[in-house]
């Protein structure tokens, strides 16, 4: 099967993650052109450094991908459906209490470790941890015939972006706990531990094209996506076998890859793939391992795109190649359905709307299996078995909690697209408006509020604090040119955003309008430390109806539109370099329109936007930006 040609993404910026609030503000706007140029309106959007939102629930950044519809039809760039977070269970700091792992679907891992009791679990924030599997390095494995231009560049940002959504599992691995990785673009990454039963340590794989494990002979011709995968001896013979669960398309089932390796090196081959739990028309199944029935072998629980929880009963003997029908689904009243066809039956359990990923794991210590929930909404949630080791019974589904971080929020503001580096691995950055009150450190130049570029402070006690800045990726055969404008009057900056390293920060404005024939001058307070590559890119354009469209009759009865009409834009560039106290950054221009003279008799342009970009170093990088004026000279 070749790899289905997906929708363009038009995902929003990742500081725009969650719903935002609007704080009031009397101060007033004297900025001239643009809007909110001092920075004194914003929204509040959520601290999800630490893992943990302001309503205290386990949250992580959320994201979206095209999905195939249970039709089998790709829905409009514009309806891509909300991952979720994939969760795991296992003691991870050797104290015998289970501890969460959890990876949000923009690709951040972190550790939530119980501090409660075997019978009252409690966690508290999330300690972030490597690897970060989302982030490209190069060229996808192919791109499709006849595709240049902007064409590729579009492929070239869905193969980033399908790089995101990591589902994960843990296992055993000489004492201590390991984690397998999938992605939705269909690769696997065996995670070894550094580090021990006490203090686990992963590391960023060094490549992840050439360290992903091989599951397919060919990466241009792809059987399957959306991977969820287990680490589980399924065939007894002291090593580890790959159980993947998969959501391509409506042939869904759960795999088993056998290893032909070793316990320290495993091996798999596509050849030797066998469907184990048929999936019978389920979709983006996400497998769990738990002993269902009492009987001292582990069977196996798979989640579906309609968030109904099946259960293949392992057989009394089990040979190379048998594949196991569904069993049932998860009952409400306990046990399982006597039905298995889809849909599931009213009696079935759910585990609640929209894509979900699952767990299990005792976690109030009465000895029965419970189930952790992994939602689209970014949080996690945990599912209290009520029943017997024969036939569990399961609560329904709450929300797990945790610390709440400081600040709970940041505020960012209005009117101004921001983008920090959250989907390239730019680990703790953030963006917030700061008054002398809460960060007396700014001292802000005009008015009560300034824009601040930073990092958090980590909260790691336990894993290693992540240290690693991503390059800029090599695409398209060059290097990422991050002076180039892409289509900076679209709105758009994810195509900048994909060559950019991983610390690049960009803020974008498009309220802004000028009076055609005016000389501007655009103005700005800055401060700043471990800022490099600072620049503001500006652009305008023109516009004017001159008739009506024509068409004119083609070959084979086909027509061409011929528009009467005029076009012209001017962009222009400039840089800037902070200093350690504030300093003003000005530039002057004419609104005019050189290559369109007609374009100079209109009287206002329509469309402007300007750029405001650089790099900061972390951790203690530092940017400040205030009173941005875009006034008539």
């Amino acid at each position: 099967m070749r790899f289905p040609k997906f929708a363009t993404l038009a995902l929003p910026l990742a500081w725009f993650l969650s719903c935002c609030t609007l704080q009031a503000q009397t101060s007033p706007d004297t900025q001239g052109a643009i809007r909110n140029g001092n920075f004194e309106k914003s929204v509040s959007s959520p601290n999800l450094w630490a893992g943990v939102d302001a309503s205290g629930s386990l949250a992580g950044f959320l994201a979206s991908q095209p999905m195939l519809d249970p039709s089998g039809s790709l829905p409009g760039e514009n309806e891509p459906t909300p991952m979720p977070v994939s969760v795991a269970v296992g003691d991870l700091n050797g104290d015998k209490l289970p501890d969460i792992m959890a990876a949000d679907p923009v690709g951040y891992i972190r550790i939530y470790f119980n501090t409660g009791t075997a019978q009252e679990p409690k966690f508290g924030v999330g300690e972030l941890s490597l690897p970060f599997l989302s982030r490209s390095e190069g060229d996808p494995p192919w791109i499709p015939d006849g595709f240049s231009g902007d064409e590729r560049n579009r492929w070239m940002l869905r193969w980033v972006n399908r790089r995101q959504g990591v589902r994960l599992g843990l296992y055993d691995s000489g004492g201590k706990l390991s984690f397998v990785a999938g992605n939705y673009f269909g690769d696997v990454y065996n995670i070894p531990n550094e580090g021990g039963a006490t203090s686990p340590r992963f590391s960023q794989p060094k490549s992840l094209v050439k360290d992903a494990v091989p599951t397919m002979k060919d990466p241009n011709f792809r059987w399957g996506n959306i991977f969820a995968p287990l680490y589980y001896d399924w065939n007894g013979d002291n090593r580890p076998d790959l159980l993947l669960g998969e959501g391509s398309y409506s042939a869904n089932n759960v795999h088993l890859f056998i290893n032909n390796g070793s316990a320290a090196s495993p091996v798999f081959s596509e050849d030797k793939r066998q469907a184990l739990a048929l999936g019978q028309g389920r979709l983006q199944l996400t497998p769990a391992l738990a002993d269902f029935n009492g009987d001292g072998k582990l069977d196996i629980l798979v989640i579906d795109r309609a968030a109904n929880v099946t259960v293949y009963l392992r057989p009394a003997t089990w040979a190379a190649g048998d594949s196991i029908p569904p069993s049932g689904y998860l009952a409400k009243a306990g046990g399982l359905t006597p039905e298995t066809a889809i849909p599931a039956p009213t009696t079935a359990y759910s585990a609640g709307s929209g894509l979900n990923t699952l767990a299990t794991g005792d976690l109030n210590g009465d000895g029965l299996f419970d189930l952790v929930f992994g939602r689209s909404n970014g949080r996690s949630a945990w599912a209290v078995n009520k029943g017997t080791k024969e036939q569990p019974k399961f609560e329904s589904p709450v929300e797990l909690k945790g610390e709440k971080p400081t600040p709970e929020t940041w505020k960012t503001p209005s009117e101004w697209d921001i983008d920090v580096g959250v989907k390239r691995g730019n680990f703790y950055a953030y963006a917030n408006c700061v008054t002398a009150e809460t960060d007396p450190e700014s001292k802000p130049a005009e008015g009560k509020a300034a824009l601040k570029f930073g990092f958090a402070d980590p909260v790691n006690k336990i894993v290693p604090k992540p240290a690693i800045v991503f390059p800029a990726p090599i695409l398209l055969g060059r290097k990422a040119d991050r002076v180039e404008f892409g289509d900076l009057l679209s709105g758009s900056s994810e195509r900048r955003s994909l060559d950019a390293p991983a610390n690049f920060f960009m803020m974008r404005n498009k309220s802004i309008e000028y009076d055609v024939g005016k000389t501007y001058v655009v103005s700005f307070q800055v401060r700043g430390a471990k800022v490099r590559n600072g620049k503001v890119n500006m652009a305008y354009s023109g516009y004017k109806k001159l008739g009506e469209t024509r068409f004119e009759k083609g070959e084979r009865g086909a027509a061409k539109a011929i528009r009467n009409e005029i076009y012209d834009r001017v962009d222009f560039s400039f840089d800037f370099r902070p200093t350690a106290t504030w300093s003003t950054v000005t530039k002057e221009f004419k609104v005019e329109f050189p290559k369109q003279a007609e374009l100079n008799k209109e009287p206002k342009s329509s469309g402007a936007v300007i750029e405001i970009c650089f790099e900061m170093d972390p951790p203690d990088g530092f940017f400040y930006i205030d009173d941005l004026k875009i006034v008539p000279k």
